[in-house]
């Protein structure tokens, strides 16, 4: 008996596609794009026919062709590349960039740009339809890790003892006087909080001060200035593994984050230090005073205050290339067969270049070129998964969301998903999902407040 030779289509459908006089787009079914000028221009075949004549691509074959790294804007954009037979891939095809055809490129939708706090209720409105968490476990440490899914670190248990001794009241005011707040998992540990029956909901501890470009690996615990919305929190590679540093951000800039120190104490002393450059001399001993206290008792419990300890330097050299983010991607890669990522087909300034056309160029036709470059380029992470280089999927997904912008939110997250599922870090897939869909500019960002 013959094989299931899979889905077939009716004769009027392939008749259909075979007079529809629009050209055949190259990518087929796998094309991201929902702009109305390429799907009037281009037709795309049926599901059920894009995988005939398919072939794999074996790992250093050829990628589909990109323009010289050297050429100029102009011509770097140009639709000079040539068809290539798509192969089959166990991940999912990529999806659309996004839904916004307006191409207002970083700006995201007007439902998640504004701090109000209507605006932040009815994005959340869905999670009604989440289940309900299980009871909180008595133990603090897995109360916060069944919520925020991931585990942490003793200096930030010591760290919350630490300012109990400042400010027995209210710890989390401890740094009130230099701007900085506890903020995150921390107001677990605060006698204030209290978590409302209708906020039992996992998605809100995800959103918890999750500012607008930190990646699923970071976790937020200290704020500071909300017009530059700056923030501090732990980063880690991985979710099942400690954080490898704290890092800092000002969300309302930009998508690039600065580690600070190995743990939170050497953080803060570090941004004392800063805070002392330009203090007034009124606030100049508390400065000192505060930093006199955490010197002693870091040193009474042993947390380093270096602010580049060796362990960061060594996972510096690690990684397998540097992201939009600036953090860096530490993946695992096979030494001999060197299997676990590939360097993605452009060069950082050449994506972002690709990225920024996208967004700003106000001549129609150069916007297509440049969504057909970017789109090589996720045609060509996602054939890196099929060849087990999950890194890829990973870079290019975070370079993406960092660089911001509601048209490659989708993109970023197909790609976020699949890389981090098929790498073993469903955590940070979820915190990805949940994050995108309710992604928003601003600092009002306490979702668990009543």
């Amino acid at each position: 008996m013959a094989g299931d030779t899979g889905p077939s289509l009716n004769c009027e459908t392939i008749q259909e596609y075979q007079s529809d006089a629009r050209i055949a787009c190259k990518y087929g079914n796998k094309c991201y794009q929902t702009n109305p000028v390429h799907i009037s221009k281009y037709k795309h075949p049926p599901k059920a026919t894009a995988a005939k004549g398919a072939k794999r691509f074996k790992r250093g074959g050829p990628a589909p062709k990109a323009p010289p790294s050297n050429a100029s804007d102009d011509e770097h954009v140009s639709d000079e590349s040539t068809d290539s037979a798509s192969p089959k891939r166990k991940p999912p095809p990529a999806k659309p960039l996004g839904n916004n055809e307006s191409n207002e490129g970083a700006k995201p939708s007007s439902s998640r740009s504004t701090d109000s706090p209507q605006a932040s209720e009815d994005a959340t409105d869905h999670f009604n339809s989440e289940p309900t968490m299980p009871p909180s476990p008595a133990d603090i440490k897995l109360s916060i890790k069944q919520k925020f899914l991931f585990e942490m670190p003793e200096d930030f248990y010591s760290f919350w003892d630490f300012c109990q001794s400042l400010n027995g009241r209210n710890p989390a005011l401890a740094f009130k006087d230099v701007g900085l707040e506890l903020v995150g998992p921390f107001d677990l540990l605060s006698s204030h909080f209290k978590l409302s029956d209708n906020k039992r909901k996992q998605p809100f501890f995800l959103l918890h001060w999750r500012y607008y470009y930190d990646p699923p690996g970071f976790q937020t615990v200290l704020k500071g200035d909300d017009q530059k919305q700056f923030h501090v929190g732990y980063y880690r590679d991985d979710p099942k593994c400690m954080p490898v540093f704290l890092a800092s951000n000002c969300a309302a800039k930009d998508g690039v984050f600065l580690p600070v120190a190995e743990n939170i104490f050497g953080a803060v002393n570090a941004l004392l230090n800063d805070s002392k450059k330009s203090a007034t001399p009124f606030l100049q001993p508390k400065i000192q005073k505060l930093q006199k206290a955490i010197q002693e008792y870091a040193k009474e419990y042993g947390f380093t205050l270096e602010a580049k300890t060796s362990a960061m330097k060594q996972r510096d050299r690690k990684t397998v290339c540097k992201t939009f983010n600036g953090l860096g991607l530490l993946v695992p890669v096979e030494k001999k067969t060197e299997v676990g990522y590939r360097e993605l087909i452009e060069t950082d300034a050449n994506l972002k270049r690709i990225l920024k056309r996208i967004v700003e160029c106000e001549k129609e036709d150069l916007k297509e070129k440049a969504r057909d470059q970017l789109q090589q380029v996720v045609t060509a992470a996602n054939i890196a998964n099929d060849e087990c280089d999950f890194g890829t999927s990973v870079e290019l997904g975070l370079d993406l969301f960092a660089f911001g912008g509601s048209e490659f939110e989708q993109t970023a997250l197909q790609l976020l998903s699949t890389g981090y599922s098929l790498l073993g870090r469903p955590e940070f897939a979820k915190v990805a999902q949940v994050h995108i869909k309710n992604r928003k500019k601003g600092s009002k960002l306490d979702m668990l407040s009543s």
